[in-house]
């Protein structure tokens, strides 16, 4: 009775989900050699080099170069493998951290845009917001250089600490209601649960006026003018800043004339 049971080559491939290929280069280079080789030439491999298959397909996943896992499988010690697993424990928990934040801005894209699909764009409504909290930019009211700076900072707390890349508004400063006057950008935002690890500043809870401004982004006029008429209409007094979020932008929709940007603005009875 054979004591051992070797795989071919095609065989081995088939099991450890790579192709012959890769098998003839890592033997090529001296990665992973197979058991023996018959007569004829034919590689047979055995069971007990699957788990030295697993590990170097691992480490390459990691995109580890086959060189240094090539040392590494040569010169490993318990020591060594202890310290390069370790280090690949932390990459892998890092990747799988960013793969979170990736999906869960994914997640977050779609539930805006189905709700969008469901929102009567037409409509300006009076309802009672909930509190809020948001992470601001640093002041947009600077020359060129330094606004471009803030905005890189802001971009980067948001990746880093929020893991917020895509549901950013920009906070409007409301010059003159009585004129449907509106400013430029003071500041941008994006939204997040309490954290004590940031500034955070607090949109209070209580009356808001939403309406929606379908198009470029740079001509908020109408949609502005809409609004206060109905602000007016009411009898409301309006905060000192107002909120725009994209809701529909160029990744949703590939014509700036369909963008579509909900305004937000809190107000206050007379």
């Amino acid at each position: 009775m054979k004591s051992e049971i070797y795989f071919t080559t095609g065989d081995f491939a088939k099991l450890c989900e790579v192709t012959k290929q890769t098998l003839f280069h890592y033997d090529n280079i001296g990665l992973l050699c197979p058991h023996h080789k018959d007569e004829k030439g034919y590689r047979y491999y055995s069971y007990t080099q699957f788990d030295t298959m697993y590990v170097i397909e691992s480490l390459k996943e990691m995109e580890m170069p086959l060189s240094e896992i090539k040392e590494f499988i040569s010169i490993t010690t318990p020591d060594t493998m202890i310290e390069m697993f370790t280090e690949q424990s932390r990459q892998i928990s890092e990747k799988i951290n960013n793969l979170a934040s990736i999906q869960n801005t994914i997640e977050k894209k779609i539930l805006l845009t189905k709700e969008a699909k469901n929102t009567d764009f037409s409509k300006i409504v009076l309802s009672e917001a909930e509190e809020e909290y948001v992470y601001l930019s640093a002041p947009l009211d600077n020359d060129d250089d330094e606004n471009r700076a803030a905005i890189s900072d802001f971009y980067q707390v948001c990746m880093r600490e929020l893991h917020e890349k895509y549901s950013i508004g920009a906070l409007i400063k409301i010059e003159d209601p009585a004129a449907s006057e509106v400013g430029s950008f003071e500041y941008l935002f994006a939204k997040t649960d309490y954290t004590d690890a940031l500034p955070l500043a607090k949109k209070e809870q209580g009356l808001q006026v939403t309406g929606y401004h379908i198009g470029k982004y740079e001509a908020f006029s109408d949609t502005y003018e809409k609004m206060f008429s109905f602000i007016k209409e009411h009898r409301l007094k309006v905060a000192e800043y107002f909120y725009a979020e994209p809701i529909l932008d160029r990744i949703s929709v590939n014509d700036s004339d369909k963008y579509v940007t909900k305004i937000t603005i809190p107000v206050s009875r007379e």
